[in-house]
C-alpha cells in the first residue's frame, strides 16, 4: 500500500501533475493540503483525480486558502469520520477498508503562518482521542 502526501499550494494549475504523480508511482492514496479549492465539485479537484479514484475533501466556507482533500482507490470501501469543531486546525479523516483489513488517514492542515496557541493543542488532543476509539 503506497499513500503519499503533499501541500499543493493550489490545484488551480497542478492538476494534471498530480494526477500523474498518483498514477506514475501506482499510488492508493494522496493525501493534499493547500488545494485552495472551493467545494467538492470543484473542476481543479475532479481533474486532480485519476479514473478509478475518489476523493473525499474538506473545503473552507470562510476565507480563501487551505483546505484539503484526501484521493483514494475507489477499489477500497471509504467512510469520512465525523470530527470535533477545530479552530485551529482544517482536517478530514477518512477510514479505507481493504481486503486485508481497515486503516484510518487523517489529512490535517494548520496555518503555520498563525501563532501555535494552548487550543490547537486541545483541538489535537480532541481529534486523536476520538479516532483512539477506531
Amino acid at each position: 500500500m503506497e499513500i503519499g502526501w503533499l501541500n499543493v499550494q493550489s490545484l488551480l494549475n497542478k492538476t494534471d501533475v498530480i494526477n500523474a504523480a498518483i498514477t506514475e508511482r501506482s499510488l492508493d492514496g494522496l493525501a493534499l493540503t493547500e488545494t485552495w479549492h472551493t467545494a467538492s465539485d470543484d473542476t481543479c479537484l475532479q481533474l486532480a483525480t485519476p479514473p478509478g479514484y475518489a476523493t473525499i475533501d474538506a473545503a473552507r466556507t470562510f476565507r480563501h486558502g487551505g483546505d484539503i482533500a484526501v484521493i483514494f482507490c475507489q477499489r477500497w470501501k471509504a467512510a469520512m469520520l465525523p470530527l470535533p469543531v477545530c479552530s485551529t486546525f482544517e482536517a478530514v479523516t477518512v477510514r479505507l477498508t481493504t481486503k486485508t483489513g481497515q486503516f484510518i488517514v487523517i489529512d490535517l492542515y494548520w496555518l503555520g503562518s498563525e501563532q501555535l496557541s494552548m487550543q490547537f493543542f486541545d483541538d489535537l488532543s480532541a481529534v486523536l482521542e476520538m479516532l483512539a476509539v477506531y
